[in-house]
């Protein structure tokens, strides 16, 4: 859940179903009752209140990773180049972070076009690669597919200062092009 402006937040409850899951907004409530029954009232209380018609139920995917993201003139970039799962919370990261490396090579190079996509190219490819391969670790870590790793996950999160945290996101930013 994050403050988005006022009293407004944004939230995403994350709840792996099977492809193709028929979204019905008259069983949303219904359905995250159940799978987070026991939990917390925090997590409560935007079951009950959230109203189903207005909220969006996407299938969530990764792709990737891709071995180019250039070919000639055209250059893939944000989810087209590496669309990875929410659970790292670094896809518009890094699509904001491809933008920043092409219009830099695409400004300072000055032999061709192909070549600073090429050049983009080789930056952005490893590290986006790597944020897909990663998210998609957590994905398998956090989602249930094996109970006592996820159990294990949560305990440790639990566990976890507040500044852990946000180390760990800092280690993630601080690895990309604004270092």
């Amino acid at each position: 859940m994050m403050p988005v402006a006022g009293d407004r937040f944004y939230f995403f409850f994350d709840v792996p179903l099977p492809k193709g899951t028929p979204a019905n907004p008259d069983n949303y409530k219904a359905e995250l009752k159940e799978h987070f029954q026991g939990w917390a009232q925090p997590v409560q209380n935007p079951i009950e209140l959230f109203d189903p018609y207005g909220v969006a139920r996407p299938e969530i995917h990764d792709v990737g990773p891709l071995d180019r993201f250039v070919k000639g003139r055209v250059a893939l970039l944000g989810d087209s180049a590496h669309a990875t799962c929410p659970d790292m919370g670094q896809g518009g990261c890094q699509a904001m972070e491809d933008v920043l490396v092409l219009t830099n090579y695409l400004t300072t190079t000055n032999v061709s076009v192909e070549d600073a996509l090429k050049r983009y190219e080789i930056e952005r490819k490893a590290r986006a690669n790597a944020v897909v391969q990663k998210a998609r670790k957590r994905a398998k870590q956090i989602h249930g597919k094996n109970p006592v790793v996820t159990q294990q996950w949560y305990e440790q999160l639990a566990a976890e200062k507040p500044t852990e945290v946000t180390d760990a996101i800092a280690i993630v930013i601080l690895a990309g092009p604004m270092r």
